[in-house]
Protein backbone atom coordinates (compact mmCIF):
# COMPACT_ATOMS: atom_id res chain seq x y z
CA UNK A 1 0.00 0.00 0.00
CA UNK A 2 2.89 1.92 0.87
CA UNK A 3 4.11 1.54 -2.78
CA UNK A 4 0.70 2.49 -4.33
CA UNK A 5 0.47 5.70 -1.99
CA UNK A 6 3.49 7.27 -3.18
CA UNK A 7 2.71 6.54 -6.79
CA UNK A 8 1.52 10.02 -9.12
CA UNK A 9 -1.39 9.09 -10.21
CA UNK A 10 -2.32 9.75 -13.46
CA UNK A 11 -5.52 11.62 -13.62
CA UNK A 12 -4.31 14.45 -10.68
CA UNK A 13 -0.66 14.41 -11.38
CA UNK A 14 -0.44 14.05 -7.55
CA UNK A 15 0.08 10.83 -5.25
CA UNK A 16 -2.20 9.94 -2.51
CA UNK A 17 0.56 10.93 0.52
CA UNK A 18 1.01 14.39 -1.24
CA UNK A 19 -3.19 14.99 -1.59
CA UNK A 20 -3.06 13.92 1.92
CA UNK A 21 -0.45 15.54 3.81
CA UNK A 22 0.55 18.10 1.34
CA UNK A 23 3.89 16.64 0.79
CA UNK A 24 5.60 13.52 -0.17
CA UNK A 25 6.44 10.55 2.99
CA UNK A 26 10.07 10.10 2.74
CA UNK A 27 10.72 6.44 1.91
CA UNK A 28 13.65 4.26 3.70
CA UNK A 29 15.05 4.90 0.13
CA UNK A 30 15.48 8.00 0.94
CA UNK A 31 17.90 7.77 3.89
CA UNK A 32 20.02 5.50 1.99
CA UNK A 33 20.59 8.49 -0.73
CA UNK A 34 20.37 11.04 1.60
CA UNK A 35 17.73 13.32 -0.39
CA UNK A 36 16.92 16.00 2.69
CA UNK A 37 13.49 16.38 3.49
CA UNK A 38 11.74 20.20 3.95
CA UNK A 39 13.24 22.36 6.53
CA UNK A 40 10.70 22.33 9.73
CA UNK A 41 8.94 25.69 10.09
CA UNK A 42 9.36 27.74 12.89
CA UNK A 43 6.43 27.74 14.72
CA UNK A 44 3.22 25.91 14.75
CA UNK A 45 1.48 28.62 13.07
CA UNK A 46 3.81 28.77 10.23
CA UNK A 47 3.43 25.58 9.55
CA UNK A 48 -0.92 25.53 9.34
CA UNK A 49 -0.22 28.72 7.39
CA UNK A 50 1.90 26.86 5.10
CA UNK A 51 0.08 23.58 5.30
CA UNK A 52 -3.28 25.35 4.62
CA UNK A 53 -1.93 27.08 1.62
CA UNK A 54 -0.41 23.71 0.32
CA UNK A 55 -4.34 22.20 0.45
CA UNK A 56 -5.56 24.91 -1.17
CA UNK A 57 -3.03 25.17 -4.49
CA UNK A 58 -3.11 21.28 -4.53
CA UNK A 59 -6.86 20.92 -4.49
CA UNK A 60 -7.62 23.36 -7.08
CA UNK A 61 -4.61 21.69 -9.62
CA UNK A 62 -6.30 18.27 -8.90
CA UNK A 63 -9.39 19.52 -9.82
CA UNK A 64 -8.03 21.11 -13.14
CA UNK A 65 -6.24 18.25 -13.69
CA UNK A 66 -9.75 15.79 -12.73
CA UNK A 67 -11.32 17.78 -15.50
CA UNK A 68 -8.94 17.14 -18.66
CA UNK A 69 -9.03 13.30 -17.54
CA UNK A 70 -12.60 13.43 -17.58
CA UNK A 71 -12.78 15.14 -21.12
CA UNK A 72 -10.26 12.84 -22.43
CA UNK A 73 -12.23 9.65 -21.18
CA UNK A 74 -15.19 11.47 -22.99
CA UNK A 75 -13.19 11.50 -26.10
CA UNK A 76 -11.93 8.43 -26.05
CA UNK A 77 -15.86 6.80 -24.73
CA UNK A 78 -17.25 8.89 -27.41
CA UNK A 79 -14.70 7.16 -30.46
CA UNK A 80 -16.61 3.96 -30.02
CA UNK A 81 -20.21 4.61 -29.94
CA UNK A 82 -22.36 4.30 -32.52
CA UNK A 83 -25.95 5.88 -33.16
CA UNK A 84 -28.73 3.36 -33.70
CA UNK A 85 -31.50 4.31 -35.57
CA UNK A 86 -34.57 2.37 -35.76
CA UNK A 87 -37.71 2.67 -37.83
CA UNK A 88 -41.44 2.38 -37.90
CA UNK A 89 -42.02 -1.34 -38.53
CA UNK A 90 -38.66 -2.69 -37.59
CA UNK A 91 -38.50 -5.74 -34.74
CA UNK A 92 -36.00 -4.81 -32.04
CA UNK A 93 -34.53 -6.79 -28.91
CA UNK A 94 -36.07 -4.68 -25.61
CA UNK A 95 -33.87 -6.43 -22.81
CA UNK A 96 -36.25 -7.02 -19.74
CA UNK A 97 -34.37 -8.33 -16.31
CA UNK A 98 -37.04 -9.07 -14.42
CA UNK A 99 -36.70 -11.65 -11.01
CA UNK A 100 -39.68 -13.63 -10.38
CA UNK A 101 -39.87 -15.80 -7.37
CA UNK A 102 -39.76 -19.58 -7.71
CA UNK A 103 -37.45 -19.42 -10.79
CA UNK A 104 -33.88 -19.51 -11.71
CA UNK A 105 -32.49 -16.50 -13.32
CA UNK A 106 -29.86 -18.70 -15.27
CA UNK A 107 -32.87 -19.93 -17.68
CA UNK A 108 -35.37 -16.68 -17.88
CA UNK A 109 -35.17 -15.33 -21.24
CA UNK A 110 -34.21 -11.58 -20.81
CA UNK A 111 -34.41 -10.59 -24.44
CA UNK A 112 -37.83 -10.37 -26.50
CA UNK A 113 -38.57 -9.16 -29.71
CA UNK A 114 -40.54 -6.08 -29.79
CA UNK A 115 -42.13 -3.86 -32.62
CA UNK A 116 -41.02 -0.35 -32.83
CA UNK A 117 -44.46 1.62 -33.17
CA UNK A 118 -42.85 5.46 -33.27
CA UNK A 119 -39.90 7.61 -32.20
CA UNK A 120 -40.85 9.80 -29.57
CA UNK A 121 -37.61 11.73 -29.07
CA UNK A 122 -33.81 10.95 -29.73
CA UNK A 123 -33.60 8.13 -27.76
CA UNK A 124 -36.82 6.80 -26.75
CA UNK A 125 -39.40 4.97 -29.21
CA UNK A 126 -42.29 3.33 -28.27
CA UNK A 127 -42.59 -0.20 -28.76
CA UNK A 128 -45.24 -3.20 -28.84
CA UNK A 129 -45.08 -6.61 -27.95
CA UNK A 130 -46.63 -8.16 -30.88
CA UNK A 131 -48.65 -6.44 -34.27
Amino acid sequence: MAAYRATVHQSTNYSPNYRMFSQEVRAPVDLVFGIQADQPPASYDDFSMTMEERMKQAYCLVRQHLGKAAERTKRQYNIRVRPHEYHHGQWVLYYNPCKYQGRQQKWQRKFSPHLVVKQLSPVNYLIQKSK
